[in-house]
């Protein structure tokens, strides 16, 4: 008990002062929303120390504030800076250092770092998990597609989905699913698969939104892609550019990319947008 009310004795002058500036500022909440700067993350080994053996609380916490930075900048509309992607990573790193069994963190982490092109940035925090919540078969599994998808590197991927795999409670199509995903390579179809198993892991509406329009996007994608795919079959080559379908008669008209680019069809077949679907991109 008198080290809980020693935690509180510290921690409380930072709550009130948070609160206190708060109420002010929220206001006027739209201007203050969409200027408020993503602001400094104490090193962990100065956050273990304020925690003083309650680092959990603080994970809670640091958390709230980190997912709520975040979360605040995607129902503005408003797209993350540098400063503003190192603040949420800085903030996850700490949070998963004072309490590496936590797994929101780690889902925020593949959710929105992984997506937006900061690969390595999330498989050194999801690494981070898999050492500790060992018994997890979601953590080698987010890796693993990282490894799939965004980096090309099939054996790895493999590898940490067959991890996944031979973990307790894993889903049985894991075992099969590395070679789905081998199958499929790096095409929309790959990225379906696995938003859609990601999304069964989340509840918040707000932080399902971005999931949901990029997984409306990766699946308008691989209809493209089967039906360039078609093309190649009927026509002996595949299509120059993504107009001909609608011109050989494949579809009626294309479908409206969900970040305002411009779909493009790669060497590889792949049907790829010039949103690169993130937020503010568009072509």
């Amino acid at each position: 008990m008198r080290r809980w009310g020693l935690f509180l004795l510290v921690l409380a002058p930072f709550l009130v002062g948070h609160v206190s500036l708060s109420r002010g500022m929220w206001e006027n909440r739209a201007q203050v929303r969409s200027e408020t700067e993503a602001g400094y993350v104490l090193p962990s080994k100065f956050s273990r120390i304020l925690a003083l053996g309650y680092k959990g609380v603080l994970s809670d916490f640091l958390f709230l504030k980190t997912a709520t930075f975040y979360g605040e900048r995607h129902m503005l509309g408003k797209s993350l800076d540098e400063a503003d992607w190192a603040f949420l990573k800085a903030g996850l790193d700490v949070v998963t250092d004072l309490d590496p069994y936590f797994f929101d963190p780690y889902l925020l982490a593949e959710s929105y770092l992984a997506w937006e092109g900061r690969i390595d940035e999330a498989n050194l925090i999801l690494e981070k998990g898999l050492k500790h919540r060992d018994w997890d078969w979601r953590l080698p599994y987010f890796i693993g597609f990282n490894h799939f998808y965004f980096q090309q590197d099939y054996e790895m991927g493999a590898e940490y989905i067959m991890e996944a795999a031979s973990r307790p409670g894993s889903h049985p199509f894991l075992k099969t699913l590395a070679a789905r995903l081998a199958y499929y390579g790096g095409k929309a179809e790959t990225g379906i698969v696995f938003l859609r198993g990601i999304l069964a892991e989340m509840d918040d509406p707000h932080f399902r939104a971005p999931l949901e329009k990029r997984l409306l996007a990766l699946e308008r994608a691989a209809e493209l892609e089967k039906l360039v795919d078609r093309f190649q079959d009927e026509q002996g080559h595949p299509p120059e550019r993504i107009g001909d379908l609608v011109l050989a008669g494949y579809i009626d008209a294309l479908p409206t990319e969900p970040y305002g680019g411009e779909w493009v069809i790669l060497a590889t077949g792949r049907i790829y947008s010039t949103s690169k679907f993130v937020s503010g991109k568009g072509g």
